[in-house]
């Protein structure tokens, strides 16, 4: 079957909001007699007579949103061709009829009383609340935001563009990163198209909600993303309003963190390292760092950047995120030595993954490398300290002092865990 998720947003645009609503959504709920009647009319499009064809499609199309369950039984299960043919071309319609309801019932519940299984809601609630989920079932959930992600989810969707964005978030990943990379790259061309002969600069809300939808993609899917979204965030003032102390700005917060922790592409991860820094969320930065270091297809100079910036931010309780790097045999630098007073001879050195690791674990329990059996290529210092640390400066001599270090760094762990 086809899917409707891209149709759908795109047809939702068009669709404007209803002057006054219920707040409650069982007050959506279809009755059973229009139900049955939905049904009877699906069964009417496969009818041998060419007018009850056609009749039952008309019917059908005047019911709108009351029809969504049938024309979706009937397009995905119904074993006749032409009845699945003439559902799947009613069904998008239905669904985008059926969601502005939803909708309009969501932004008519301004006091929150309500439980709403809007499209996005329940997931931006859950990035927010930072939700535990288990076999899709939510087991713990921090609602104490609750009020501010519903403003500022209100906000979002009172804009086209993000109302297109947020509503596809819990449809087909492909449509998604689509809408998401087209989304990116118009605000960076909203900078320089004008009107009235000023550039409108992107919104909050449309930074916001474009953080958000990525966040829900990945950016290994985004393969014709383009430009850094540093520039968006702080043109916008989001960089700002996620520094708030306010629930608001701990909404921005939440999402600006999903949206971290979903970075899975060197150039992206590289990116977001700087935008972690930059707002104070060293776990974000120590999770991106511990990423890079140890994440296939990355050049060595981001691996050794991962672990550079590791040492300097990170602190003893983030020492766990680099057990993965502790088996990494991967050389990510050659060190070279000269042996003669000339330097034409030398000997090389292979920096490893894993060195790296242990390097900045050592230096995060104050602990000094050379106890570990590092050698320090400048000779200027023993211990080094964590601000100072680089790839290419500590190495081992050979084989032996890699493994003496590595059964001495689990003992020492063992008895310190």
């Amino acid at each position: 079957m086809r899917c409707f998720g891209l149709a759908f947003a795109c047809a939702f645009l068009a669709v404007g909001f209803a002057g006054a609503a219920s707040p409650n959504p069982a007050d959506l709920a279809v009755v059973p007699e229009i139900q049955v009647k939905a049904r009877a009319l699906v069964r009417q499009l496969g009818s041998e007579d060419f007018d009850e064809r056609e009749d039952a499609e008309q019917q059908l199309a005047d019911l709108g949103r009351l029809a969504r369950a049938a024309l979706f039984a009937g397009a995905t299960t119904n074993p006749d061709a032409e009845i699945r043919f003439r559902c799947r071309q009613l069904l998008p319609h239905a669904v985008t009829l059926d969601t502005r309801a939803q909708l309009d019932t969501f932004l008519a519940d301004t006091k929150g009383e309500y439980e709403h299984d809007l499209p996005a809601w329940k997931t931006f609630r859950a990035v927010v609340g930072s939700e535990w989920a288990f076999f899709g079932l939510s087991v713990w959930s921090d609602r104490e935001l609750d009020a501010a992600a519903r403003r500022v989810f209100t906000e979002l969707v009172s804009t086209a563009a993000n109302r297109r964005l947020l509503l596809a978030v819990d449809g087909s990943r492909t449509e998604l990163a689509d809408l998401v990379v087209w989304r990116r790259q118009d605000l960076f061309n909203m900078r320089s198209v004008r009107t009235d002969g000023e550039a409108r600069e992107p919104t909050l809300e449309d930074v916001t909600a474009l953080l958000f939808a990525e966040s829900c993609v990945g950016s290994q899917y985004m393969l014709l993303r383009r430009g850094s979204v540093s520039s968006l965030m702080s043109e916008s003032g989001f960089t700002r309003a996620a520094r708030g102390a306010d629930p608001k700005g701990r909404v921005y917060r939440a999402v600006v963190v999903a949206w971290l922790d979903s970075r899975d592409e060197s150039r992206e991860m590289s990116q977001a390292l700087n935008i972690a820094q930059n707002l104070d969320l060293t776990d974000q930065a120590c999770g991106l760092a511990a990423r890079l270091l140890t994440t296939s297809a990355i050049n060595p100079s981001s691996r050794g950047r991962g672990a550079t910036s590791f040492a300097a931010l990170g602190t003893r309780k983030h020492i766990p995120l680099l057990n993965k790097a502790m088996s990494d045999t991967l050389t990510v630098y050659t060190v070279r030595t000269a042996t003669s007073v000339d330097g034409l001879e030398s000997v090389t050195y292979e920096v490893q993954v894993r060195d790296l690791a242990l390097a900045v674990s050592i230096l995060l329990t104050e602990q000094r490398l050379s106890d570990y059996g590092f050698v320090d290529r400048f000779g200027t210092s023993s211990s080094a300290d964590k601000l100072s640390f680089s790839y290419t400066r500590h190495y081992f001599p050979d084989d032996a002092a890699r493994k003496a270090a590595f059964v001495k760094w689990e003992k020492w762990r063992k008895a310190n865990e």
